[in-house]
């Protein structure tokens, strides 16, 4: 039996993994995962047209704060690849770095499919017929299924989709749905691809550096956040949570291709998709030959996933928001630890970000190491505990 076992070979859970090791060296530890490592979050960046990362240069992969800014100068990343005030990186940059910092060997090629609770510990279920016990399982399973609204046909691609194929011919009519940065993002590379592209959106575009409260990377309000009643935190969230917003350099950028009408923009509410296009809330429609979303992700899991059985068999208790209660050190079960966005609760607005999984990884190394140094303590946090803490 393992002592812990990730689930998910992703940022969050590779982090995951690096920081735990470094805490507790004599642990064993493997990372499941049916893609190579980083690939998800790779092609994500691809699909969208990302240059530079929203995170700022002390939001990265590496254990020290200071990992990514040496990392560039020893590998003569210029000046080029930081961007702004928080010198931003690029996407090479990151990536870059993520491959030399996150540590990929004990990986176990395969898809989770089943989640058991043994008498001490975890068994996980591989969809082609294995399993693996572990003490501690870790659920790492990134970003839920991609959101379509209620109107999205079944011929309206989104950005995040697995298959997404961004090649079309030039003139193409292309509408793109979505406010934020990345049907921004989106809408500028179609556009430098030759696509006739027509941006959607609910709402004007809005300038911000980041897409929650920057004041929640830090103690200053993460530690009153963390004091809350847990029924308080679901608002403050909501509050924190800046969507639909454009860092500084993708407002200018879009900005300017609407000037000089290289894109052009409708705001309103979409009601309907016909043969022809999009049917507005007031009446309006656009004539598009291809409908893209950039609609972000479900707040819940997709009923079926391993998350959803897991939140249902395991009667795991969940905010309307699809944020699961957990205890400090992220257990939302005896042995069951979950990161990402249903670890909102816990790490606040960004947890489903990078700097989450910094988060998470600094919770979950505290953790392993406390067990390290008292392997008998580790079994005192029981269902009551975690279900009294959250």
């Amino acid at each position: 039996m393992l002592d812990w076992l990730i689930v998910g070979g992703g940022l969050h859970g590779l982090f995951a993994a690096r920081a735990i090791r470094c805490a507790a060296p004599q642990a064993t530890l493997a990372v499941l995962g049916d893609q190579a490592p980083l690939a998800a979050w790779q092609r994500r960046a691809r699909a969208c047209g990302m240059q530079y990362l929203r995170s700022s240069n002390a939001h990265h992969l590496g254990i020290r704060a200071d990992a990514l800014r040496h990392f560039a100068a020893d590998h003569d990343f210029d000046a080029g690849h930081e961007l702004g005030y928080y010198r931003r990186p690029s996407r090479d940059l990151f990536e870059a770095h993520a491959a030399q910092a996150l540590d990929a060997s004990d990986r176990i090629a395969g898809r989770a499919d089943n989640l058991q609770r043994l008498a001490r510990g975890w068994r996980v279920h591989t969809a082609d017929g294995r399993f693996f016990d572990a003490a501690r399982v870790v659920l790492a399973l990134g970003p839920n299924a991609p959101y379509r609204p209620a109107w999205a046909t079944r011929d309206c691609a989104h950005v995040y989709d697995e298959d997404f194929d961004a090649t079309m011919p030039a003139g193409t009519r292309t509408a793109v749905v979505g406010g934020g940065i990345t049907g921004a993002q989106l809408a500028l590379r179609l556009q430098a691809a030759g696509q006739a592209v027509c941006w959607v959106t609910r709402e004007r575009p809005r300038r911000a550096d980041f897409d929650s409260d920057p004041c929640y990377a830090g103690p200053r309000c993460l530690v009153p956040f963390q004091r809350a009643a847990m029924a308080q935190r679901t608002a403050l969230l909501a509050h924190a949570r800046q969507p639909g917003t454009l860092p500084p350099d993708v407002f200018a950028r879009v900005t300017a291709a609407l000037a000089a009408g290289d894109i052009t923009w409708r705001r309103g509410h979409i009601e309907a998709r016909d043969a022809h296009g999009l049917c507005f809330a007031d009446g309006r429609h656009l004539a598009a030959d291809r409908i893209v979303l950039a609609t972000g992700f479900e707040h819940r899991p997709a009923p079926g996933s391993l998350l959803d059985r897991g939140i249902r068999d395991l009667d795991l208790r969940c905010d309307e928001d699809g944020h699961v209660f957990m205890n400090e050190a992220l257990e939302a079960a005896p042995g069951l630890h979950l990161l990402g966005r249903p670890a909102s609760l816990q790490l606040g607005p960004m947890a489903g970000n990078i700097k989450g999984a910094r988060l998470a990884g600094k919770r979950l190394a505290a953790f392993a190491q406390c067990m390290d140094d008292a392997p008998v303590a580790s079994n005192s946090l029981t269902a009551s505990s975690a279900r009294n803490t959250a």
